[in-house]
């Protein structure tokens, strides 16, 4: 056995112990938390406990998975992908069309009102784009509206966006499943007369539930719309709660405590499956994860020190003692079921005798953050990787930080010189990897011109077979210069009371609306 390959399997086996003594300590917190919480009503009330904090309900200024799973409820969008097929389905538009190369229309519904009795129509559209794109937000979903020249209210049902080259997927960003580039539609008089403290604190949309409560740090109740203008969900009420650590998460569900949890641990999959009120659900089109590296900066402006990190990683080895069955290592910081996914393209080797070559014998220092239970094993994981990092000769100095801080960080390029974050790729394209490597990004740990010319040249070709080259040659470019050191992906584990009925239709993306409820 190597060197590195004992340190990394003693910190697995660390991890594990750890994870039963935690789990002894969740039984304590959990069964305390049964007597000192009052008895939740049943029936259509639904209580789902999230693995991060809520932390932004402006769906201009974030792009972070727990915020989403709100703010998909309590806004709208244009468009909405059909969970069989893929394609673009009508929503709050009733059709869409290419009338010239660079000019979309979209019909709208004169049914919609907001939560406040106003009608939404193509002035509210329009605003929503404006403001995504006018560089005061500080938008993390400009970069993938960047085509947009104009945005056009030509009458109250009829909107026109005018690009600036030809954009194939415009459309696509007008629908909720990808996370970062999506438009969710704004009532421009109310955020035009309120501030940008208070549209956040009390969000106003035209979903399908509206914002009935929000304890900052603790909890946030939604509650049914009664003026929807689509389908009424069966849940009358959602009760979301934040609780990280993982024991705790699934006890509050074997205990009842809770009705759905998000992020189940592999280890808790068959005691969950095996208790009489719960069951699993689970989907492998779960989030991407990419362990990127910060090339703007020292140490990783250097390809030859972003090498050497990328071959001092056996991911595969990680991947297969915490995720087993349910994740698999990728070679590209994409989902197989992108359209131009490069299948050709192979995950690094390690080697771990020409990285330390490369280091020389001279330690390289890293303070870096870890999330904890944000996502599948995550921090088991972070121990791995610093584990082999650290065989040779990166020295790592982890710190855990709660997940909306750590988001915070990132969205300011400010999140160390490599961490773990994972990407939803539930649109299909490759166009979400701007949001990771566009100069443009606000989330964006490289800038690089040539990465930027053909994402450029990707986004503004119409023909298929055009567009798949350049994005695979832009996929070849980022494998190349190492700026994405790891990649895999984690299937999406849901703990679900079994009085409830889902379909993870799209991997990470949990929907209240879609919930069905049995009778009781």
């Amino acid at each position: 056995m190597k060197t590195g390959d004992f340190v990394e399997t003693t910190a697995m086996r660390r991890a594990a112990l750890r994870a039963c003594r935690t789990l002894g300590l969740a039984l304590a917190i959990s069964a305390g938390l049964a007597t000192m919480q009052p008895a939740y009503a049943a029936g259509t009330d639904v209580r789902i406990a999230l693995s991060g904090g809520i932390d932004q309900l402006d769906p201009a200024r974030t792009a972070n998975g727990p915020d989403l799973a709100i703010i998909s409820q309590i806004y709208d969008t244009l468009l909405v992908l059909d969970p069989k097929t893929g394609k673009l389905l009508p929503h709050l538009a009733t059709s869409y069309s290419l009338k010239e190369p660079t000019l979309w229309e979209f019909k709208l519904r004169n049914d919609v009102r907001f939560q406040d009795g106003k009608p939404l129509t193509a002035d509210d559209v329009k605003y929503s784009i404006d403001r995504i794109l006018n560089p005061a937000t500080n938008s993390l979903h400009a970069p993938q509206l960047a085509s947009v020249a104009e945005v056009i209210s030509v009458d109250p049902a009829t909107v026109q966006i005018r690009t600036k080259a030809p954009d194939p997927l415009l459309p696509r960003r007008m629908q909720p499943i990808g996370g970062s580039g999506r438009v969710f539609i704004v009532p421009k008089h109310y955020f035009e007369s309120h501030s940008q403290q208070e549209v956040n604190d009390k969000p106003l949309g035209s979903g399908p539930y509206k914002l009935a409560e929000w304890r900052k740090g603790t909890s946030l109740t939604l509650e049914r719309n009664p003026g929807y203008w689509g389908q009424k969900p069966d849940a009358t009420s959602g009760r979301f709660t934040f609780i990280p650590e993982n024991g705790t998460r699934v006890n509050a569900l074997l205990q009842g405590e809770v009705d759905i949890i998000q992020r189940v641990p592999i280890a808790d999959v068959d005691r969950i499956e095996k208790a009489q009120n719960t069951k699993v659900i689970t989907s492998m089109d779960g989030l991407v994860h990419t362990l990127l590296l910060d090339s703007r900066k020292p140490p990783f402006n250097d390809i030859k020190v972003r090498k050497a990190f990328a071959e001092s990683l056996d991911i595969n080895n990680i991947v297969t003692h915490l995720l087993g069955k349910y994740g698999r290592v990728l070679a590209v910081p994409m989902a197989p079921t992108v359209v131009q996914y490069d299948k050709s393209i192979k995950p690094y080797q390690t080697d771990r005798k020409a990285a330390k070559a490369v280091l020389g014998g001279k330690p390289i220092e890293l303070k870096t953050y870890t999330s904890d239970g944000r996502y599948v094993n995550d921090r088991d994981i972070y121990q791995a990787i610093n584990a082999q990092l650290n065989s040779t000769g990166f020295k790592i100095q982890p710190q855990v930080m709660e997940w909306g801080r750590l988001i915070s960080l990132m969205q300011t390029r400010s999140g160390g010189p490599f961490y773990i974050i994972g990407w939803d790729f539930g649109e299909g394209d490759a166009s979400k990897i701007n949001s990771i490597l566009n100069s443009g990004s606000p989330l964006s740990v490289t800038n690089d011109p040539e990465f930027d010319r053909l994402a450029a040249q990707a986004g503004s070709q119409m023909d298929d077979a055009k567009r798949t080259e350049a994005w695979k040659a832009a996929q070849k470019l980022v494998n190349d210069r190492y700026y994405v050191a790891a990649v895999w992906q984690a299937a999406s584990i849901y703990g679900f009371s079994k009085r409830l009925q889902w379909d993870a239709r799209f991997g990470d993306n949990f929907d209240l609306a879609t919930v069905k409820v049995a009778a009781q």
